[in-house]
């Protein structure tokens, strides 16, 4: 009789939800916007630690998906953000960003495990081409950043990036 609830126990335990799961989160930024969001979809405030410091995260409903097919090495990322309790706000931060700025919205996308925010497993860093605001809801437009001269107009010098001094 106890082999058998041996067994049991030991199936169920292989098959148990794992209590770790991955923690997205956004940092969203400009020079001219006199907030950063630190933003997640957890439902309540927490702090996490990037290479800047501690910083409390804000809950938002938030989806990041793939705006484009996977096979495009120009990848583009649509993010959605239930912007309910903080349109307001989030629409006068952007309202301070003048139209004629060749500056981008910064994105940083993070991921930490759920039993430690204070290491990050993941980092990105996204400039978003376009800002869609609704009634409650904004949707960006974020692609990773754009270093060639056909798509920025702009030519970049090796200070500018400089892993690429090698490839030069």
């Amino acid at each position: 009789m106890s082999l058998d609830l041996e067994s049991r126990l030991r199936v169920f335990l292989a098959s148990a939800p794992q209590n770790l799961h991955a923690i997205p989160v956004l940092q969203i930024s400009h020079s001219a916007m006199t907030k950063t969001y630190y933003l997640w979809r957890e439902p309540y405030v927490g702090t996490v630690t990037t290479e800047t410091g501690v910083h409390q995260v804000e809950p938002l409903n938030l989806e990041i998906k793939l705006a484009g097919a996977e096979n495009n090495l120009d990848q583009r990322f649509q993010i959605l953000l239930d912007l309910t309790d903080v349109a307001d706000e989030f629409r006068e931060q952007l309202d301070r960003i003048p139209l004629t700025s060749l500056e981008h919205i910064q994105v940083i996308y993070r991921e930490y495990l759920s039993d430690d925010l204070t290491a990050v497993l993941a980092q990105a860093t996204l400039q978003v081409e376009s800002v869609s605001l609704t009634l409650g809801a904004a949707t960006l437009i974020a692609v990773q950043p754009r270093l060639s001269m056909t798509r920025t107009g702009e030519v970049y010098a090796p200070r500018d990036v400089p892993m690429l001094r090698g490839f030069l």
